[in-house]
Parts: C-alpha cells; structure tokens; sequence
C-alpha cells in the first residue's frame, strides 16, 4: 500500500513522463509538409532547411529594410515625408502576423504595388515575384516565423 507522498510523487512522476514523451515526439526533425495549411491560411510547420535557407534570403533581400534582427525602420509607424509608408518590423510588436500567409506571400510578391490607391500612403517595397520562386519566398516566411 502507498502512502499519501508515495502517490504524489508517483503522479509527478507519471506527469512528467508524459510530457517527456511529447517533447520527443515533437522533436523528431520530422516536419510535416509546409504545404500543409490550417483554415486560416497559415502554414501548420516549418522545415528546418528552409529556416537556413530562409535566413540567407532575409539577409540578401530583406534586412536592409526590415532590419537585421527584424526590427523594421525606426518609428515604422510613421509615414516618410513623401507619403511612403516605412518598413514594419516583423517580430511581434509589428503588424505582419495580422496577415495569413497568403497576404504575405502575395505583399513579397507584388511589393508596393499590391496596395490599394486609397489606403493613404505608398511603399517603396520591391515586388519579388521575378526574383524569388515561390519556395524561396515560403522559406523567407519560415525564417521569419522561426525567430
């Protein structure tokens, strides 16, 4: 017969080999398809390989803007004195994950030239469409969301 500490300590036990086996479980290395997405649009997992390859895409194409540790432009709030609107930054005081990754994927694509004539400013953002493929651009993505 156990005792009442016998049994909390076997329960503490058991919890923790439960939540052991999960974390095992959830790092494999296995990814499931970043193809894969949920009803809001977003990708369900991100491949390791295209987090490295995203980095080195973010670094080439994105940082000068964006800023090297996704910072964005200072005072990304404000409008340029030409109307133009700054680069936001991409960490969670930005406004980039108010977007799925459709709408992402689609502002990478066309850059500036997706905004609408009476949203109140421009932006000076490159399209990537004929620069980057479409992985390359889901790899920039999984970067983004790796950090």
């Amino acid at each position: 017969m156990y005792n009442g500490l016998e049994m909390t300590n076997c329960r503490s036990f058991g919890l923790l080999l439960a939540a052991l086996i999960l974390l095992s479980g959830c790092r494999t290395g296995k990814v499931a398809d970043r193809s894969a997405s949920t009803d809001a649009g977003q990708y369900t997992a991100t491949d390791p390989q295209s987090v490295v390859q995203g980095e080195t895409i973010y670094t080439q194409h994105c940082a000068v803007c964006h800023g090297v540790s996704l910072e964005g432009e200072a005072d990304w709030k404000l409008q340029n004195p030409d109307g133009s609107f700054r680069a936001p930054p991409h960490d969670a005081e930005g406004h980039t994950w108010h977007h799925d990754d459709a709408q992402l994927i689609e502002a990478i694509k066309r850059g500036g030239e997706r905004l609408p004539p009476d949203i109140g400013g421009t932006s000076n953002m490159p399209a990537y469409e004929d620069v980057l493929s479409e992985d390359e651009i889901t790899a920039v993505l999984d970067y983004i969301k790796s950090l």
